[in-house]
């Protein structure tokens, strides 16, 4: 009867855990979010483009806005950096590549072993999923500036141990 109290209270943690953890996400994205729109509306140009542009100088200015963007997104980001996620998981570092945003995340007190096993990376897999696909309009805008996806890197004492990756079609699969 012991044990089934001790199990019932640890499922009860994990659960504050859980929806601390949420409220921290969310007020990050939502910080996020503020100065992606800020950056929209400082670059809305409302002048008419020289009509002798190539495609291929379009592509380029388009590749620079988004390139511009992630860079102040990023660098705000970073501001509110490290952000303690939950009792072993530390967001540490955040930066774009490749049109895709990069997490780092520095793991704590737990065994290499245990986050090598399928089943754990897939419990985080499915978590940062629902959060990655969700229909807030802060997570829409961060999909919007970073096209390409999420990639989430897990590191124990700076070895990285492993990564997942999440793409727009990572939503459609669902």
């Amino acid at each position: 009867m012991q044990q089934i109290a001790s199990f019932i209270r640890c499922i009860d943690d994990n659960r504050i855990r859980i929806d601390n953890n949420e409220e921290i996400m969310m007020k990050f994205l939502k910080i996020l979010a503020l100065f992606f729109m800020s950056f929209i509306l400082v670059n809305c140009d409302n002048s008419k483009s020289d009509s002798t542009n190539t495609d291929s100088s379009k592509t380029s200015q388009s590749s620079q806005n988004y390139d511009a963007s992630q860079a102040v997104v990023i660098a705000e980001a970073k501001k509110q950096l490290p952000i303690k996620v939950d009792q072993i998981t530390t967001l540490v570092d955040i930066f774009a590549k490749d049109n895709f945003i990069n997490y780092k995340y520095q793991i704590t007190e737990t065994p290499k072993d245990a986050l090598l096993v399928p089943e754990s990376q897939q419990i985080i897999l499915d978590n940062i999923r629902q959060t990655y696909c969700s229909d807030l309009p802060e997570i829409k805008s961060l999909r919007a500036f970073f096209p390409n996806g999420a990639n989430y890197h897990y590191y124990i004492d700076d070895e990285k141990i492993f990564s997942l990756q999440l793409t727009p079609a990572s939503c459609q699969a669902k």
